[in-house]
């Protein structure tokens, strides 16, 4: 089924309107008893599938863009809101799974309106502080279009967000057609690699307690510039996971990026008598330590983040809630406890001793930073690094006491320093 774009432009939603109840369809018996057709009218937005929306010529290689790890499905529109004139759309509850393995996706409309909520408030946040060129422009509107190739009508709220130029850093590593050469990867990174954008991303993703920030979630452009994608899984949302994010030593996963994964994980199959090895995989580029002087941010901040955090620790937990739109009195108390850190005792402390904080399990101790990489068998640090392979008590999955029969191969406890 086909669908002529001639319906009228949707109106604003006002934040009022962020419910459960509309992201997902509303009408499905009456959608059920209409006649089937194979063209229809009355649509206004053009949707195509993001991960068949074409390759991208970058960096002298081949790319296309990933499906994405979530149940919501991704599709790219044309939209006069963005400066490229181009947004990716998030929907929830649509009853057709992504691949042929999601037979029967589930509709999580809660967690989707949950999502929308958040994006505004850390929207409203990057915005107070002048950190909007590291994050996409988001909103949320309705949608009305049919999916290619299906022929299902989308007919409700989803998030819209810029669609961030370049590729994504898991891509540019790992994806490439051809694969692109370590040594090219690696002069692009040390050259080109905008590094007041890197420490910049580190304070936003303190700041707003960003707790998935991996390598899909960073998009490189030529130049350089970085654009922070999926920012949903933030501010202390799920009242559990504080800031984990590759910009953040000790988190988890930055120290992937130090460690071997399957011991930092503690993977049943993990090797009796293996030692675990230090490599320094390409991320390591992005520790904001590189770019500041004596590897230290403390309260140095930029000129509009010193300001705007001064203006949140002066705010009480409801002034906050109320102005900048926070989903929750405990996300706006978790913002309001992150910022009283930042100001009061500076960036390093209230990574490491600041609240929200990760379980202990989940917390590393600092590893030293690696500045300049080498590729020989694998990716090596090109000067003195010694990083101690240690990793905390606990279990890693739940952030909780170990409770295998196997020895726990943890060898201090979370968030200590000796």
């Amino acid at each position: 089924m086909d669908c002529t774009l001639d319906g009228p432009a949707p109106p604003p939603t006002p934040y009022s309107d962020i419910r459960q109840e509309h992201f997902q369809p509303e009408d499905v018996l009456a959608k059920q008893r209409k006649p089937f057709c194979q063209r229809c009218r009355g649509c206004s937005t053009s949707l195509q599938i993001l991960a068949r929306s074409g390759s991208k010529q970058l960096f002298n290689t081949t790319f296309r863009d990933e499906t994405g790890a979530s149940p919501s499905w991704l599709f790219v529109t044309p939209t006069d809101k963005t400066p490229n004139g181009k947004a990716v759309i998030k929907v929830a509850c649509i009853p057709v799974g992504k691949t042929a393995s999601e037979k029967f996706p589930r509709c999580q409309a809660e967690l989707a309106a949950e999502d929308a909520r958040v994006y505004y408030a850390v929207e409203r946040i990057a915005e107070e502080c002048g950190l909007m060129d590291v994050i996409p422009k988001v909103w949320v509107e309705r949608v009305n279009g049919v999916i290619p190739g299906i022929g299902y009508h989308v007919r409700w709220l989803a998030v819209w967000m810029e669609q961030a130029g370049g590729i994504s850093l898991e891509n540019i590593v790992r994806l490439g057609d051809p694969m692109m050469h370590p040594n090219d990867l690696l002069a692009i990174l040390h050259t080109s690699l905008n590094k007041t954008q890197v420490v910049r991303a580190a304070i936003f993703d303190l700041l707003t307690t960003q707790s998935d920030r991996h390598a899909q979630n960073i998009f490189i452009q030529e130049d350089g510039t970085l654009k922070l994608i999926d920012n949903e899984r933030s501010l202390h949302s799920d009242r559990f996971h504080a800031a984990d994010s590759l910009f953040l030593p000790t988190t988890k996963k930055y120290m992937i990026n130090v460690i071997e994964n399957a011991w930092v994980s503690k993977f049943r199959n993990w090797p009796s008598g293996k030692a675990p090895q230090c490599w320094a995989n390409v991320a390591l580029l992005f520790d904001y330590r590189c770019y500041v002087p004596d590897a230290k941010i403390g309260k140095a901040w930029p000129a509009c983040v010193g300001t705007c955090l001064a203006k949140f620790r002066s705010m009480s937990t409801e002034e906050l809630r109320t102005a900048y739109h926070f989903p929750s009195e405990h996300t706006a108390l978790a913002f309001k406890n992150r910022t009283s850190a930042m100001v009061d005792h500076g960036f390093e402390w209230a990574l490491s001793e600041g609240y929200p904080r990760n379980p202990d399990a989940w917390r590393y101790r600092l590893t030293p930073p690696c500045c300049r990489i080498k590729h020989t068998d694998t990716y090596r640090c090109a000067h003195d690094w010694a990083p101690s392979t240690d990793i905390p008590f606990g279990d890693v999955i739940t952030g909780g006491e170990w409770g295998q029969t196997r020895r726990d191969p943890g060898r201090y406890q979370g968030g200590s320093t000796s």
